[in-house]
């Protein structure tokens, strides 16, 4: 039984942590998610992802027991679940469509990690964001990287103390782009999902990958960066289509692929 589901509905892809009651990652779903975004990241009839866990809970992390097993011999960089060789987190395989993440109860060590990694997040006000890793004497892998998305002095707060904070307060330092109520989570996150599709396809990719990609290059770097992701967008057959459709007062038909 696969503990990862993955259904593709039209345009969106639903990917579900199914390891309930903590979502915890095992090694197992660790290689299905590696798959996963591969097969998302070459599917030009999908443009949007929506990630989540079952019940009420997105995810613990990942299975302290399997952890344990692998440092038994010593534990090397190249098996890290996020970074190593078989990688969980999108980032790692150049996934450059939106994904949105649906947020629920506990949101801790890699699983905020892949939570980071999506470009919208959606929380319930019951989602805690987390980094328990320092209780365990263990570093978190990403740690360097978490300036990125947060404050440095919250990204120390989680580092150092273990603790977690609440959506509410995640949301009012740009971690979270909504709350919403459990109920609504999903179909919020869907809704939002089916706004994207109506957008450029290729549009998107092409900025998200810009935006990842630029965070540490000087000036004249991201321009000559932009220059070359931004001009066979422009140059599509899908501007062209969208130019067509506005003037005609129409809603575009994207190819969703560069010509």
């Amino acid at each position: 039984m696969s503990h990862v589901l993955y259904e593709k509905k039209g345009s969106i892809a639903y990917i579900t942590l199914d390891r309930p009651p903590l979502n915890v990652i095992d090694l197992d779903m660790v290689k299905i998610l590696h798959d996963i975004w591969e097969d998302f990241r070459d599917d030009d009839n999908l443009w949007v992802a929506v990630l989540s866990g079952a019940g009420n809970n997105f995810s613990a992390g990942f299975d302290i027991r399997e952890f344990l097993r692998m440092t038994e011999n010593g534990f090397e960089w190249k098996h890290s679940v996020m970074f190593g060789g078989k990688s969980c987190s999108p980032g790692t395989h150049s996934v450059w469509k939106p994904i949105i993440g649906a947020l629920d109860g506990v949101v801790n060590g890699t699983g905020l990690w892949i939570a980071l990694e999506c470009d919208l997040r959606i929380a319930t006000k019951d989602a805690v964001l987390g980094l328990g890793e320092v209780k365990l004497n263990v570093p978190a892998e990403f740690a360097g990287l978490l300036t990125r998305h947060m404050p440095q002095a919250i990204a120390n707060e989680l580092l150092l103390t273990g603790k977690g904070i609440a959506a509410e307060r995640a949301f009012n330092c740009g971690l979270i782009n909504a709350i919403v109520s459990r109920e609504q989570l999903l179909s919020e996150a869907t809704s939002l999902a089916n706004s994207l599709c109506e957008n450029g396809p290729v549009a998107m990719k092409a900025v998200k990958k810009v935006v990842a990609l630029g965070h540490d290059l000087d000036r004249n770097s991201v321009l000559a960066l932009s220059e070359s992701v931004f001009m066979p967008v422009v140059n599509s057959e899908d501007t062209k289509e969208a130019f067509r459709a506005f003037l005609a007062k129409r809603k575009p038909q994207w190819k969703g692929k560069q010509d």
